[in-house]
């Protein structure tokens, strides 16, 4: 074996192994054929197949269509948005759970604290699974738990114009209303074959227990912060899979929309205004150039 042909397998394994099974030889066979350097390929070479192997491990190049890669990023919208969603609504079983592990058992009183986490993992274990039915009904329930949460029962002020907006102005309420939408759309989306469905409901508890706010861990900002360092890396990656850039964009879009809906219910209550209009537009401006990212890559990767 030349060192160029040992260099070309190595990166070859950036493929996935059921790949390189079926397509290694004949790729090896042309790559040593048309190398213009007979001990090293070129930096432009690895490069590119670097990236042909992570978008075939992401199964992004097996996405035939500009549809089907749309139909594929917002179905991921949807099942990140609910795990965000998770993140933000599980401080409140794990302090009970901890409460009662400490100090014996605990009557809260009112139980949203368990419904609406309760509701959305249910709408997280069905869309990863691909029932969409299923999970837009929980998250569309999702939605209702959390104004009766925050209204009560009281339907007259479901449609008032400050306690309309006082769950709106919570990061927490909007997750679930951008998965509904999202899974709205899917359910016109043709069907197709699910891979690694468990993979979803296991990222959504390390999420849980590593970015929601409870005893485990006090930081309040962590689920914000985590959204804005993944926008960072999905434009990066973008290349690789235009997919990550438009989930992010999405995510963002839930504290975006929280902030702007308390800065005009405090206004509109007559509050005191805790936060900018410059940071909604900051916020809004690193949503839209991720979201162009990612919009720029699919419409690249559609053509290959």
């Amino acid at each position: 074996m030349t060192e160029l042909e040992r260099r070309y397998r190595w990166l070859l394994r950036a493929y996935p192994r059921a790949y390189r099974q079926y397509r290694a030889d004949e790729m090896l066979e042309t790559l040593l054929a048309t190398a213009d350097d007979p001990r090293r390929p070129s930096l432009r070479e690895a490069a590119s197949l670097v990236v042909g192997g992570l978008r075939a491990r992401t199964g992004v190049d097996r996405l035939g269509s500009r549809s089907a890669l749309g139909y594929s990023a917002l179905r991921l919208s949807a099942l990140s948005l609910l795990v965000y969603g998770l993140t933000q609504r599980a401080g409140g079983p794990l302090g009970v759970l901890v409460t009662m592990l400490s100090e014996g058992p605990y009557n809260p009183g009112a139980w949203w604290f368990i419904v609406i986490p309760a509701l959305l993992t249910i709408a997280l274990f069905a869309a990863a699974w691909g029932s969409y039915r299923l999970a837009f009904a929980a998250a569309i329930l999702t939605v209702a738990a959390q104004h009766a949460s925050a209204n009560g029962w009281d339907l007259s002020a479901w449609f008032s114009s400050v306690y309309d907006l006082q769950d709106a102005m919570l990061p927490q309420f909007w997750p679930a209303l951008l998965a509904s939408l999202a899974l709205l759309r899917l359910l016109r989306a043709p069907r197709t074959p699910v891979a690694r469905p468990w993979a979803w409901p296991v990222l959504g508890a390390l999420a849980v227990v590593a970015l929601a706010p409870s005893p485990i861990n006090g930081w309040l900002d962590a689920p914000l912060m985590s959204l804005c360092a993944f926008a960072a890396l999905a434009v990066i990656t973008a290349p690789v899979d235009a997919r990550m850039p438009i989930v992010a964009s999405v995510l963002l879009l839930a504290p975006a929309l929280a902030q702007a809906t308390y800065l005009l219910g405090s206004r509109q209550a007559g509050w005191p205004v805790d936060i900018s209009i410059t940071a909604i537009l900051v916020l809004a401006a690193v949503m839209a150039s991720t979201l162009a990212a990612g919009t720029i890559a699919g419409r690249r990767q559609a053509r290959m």
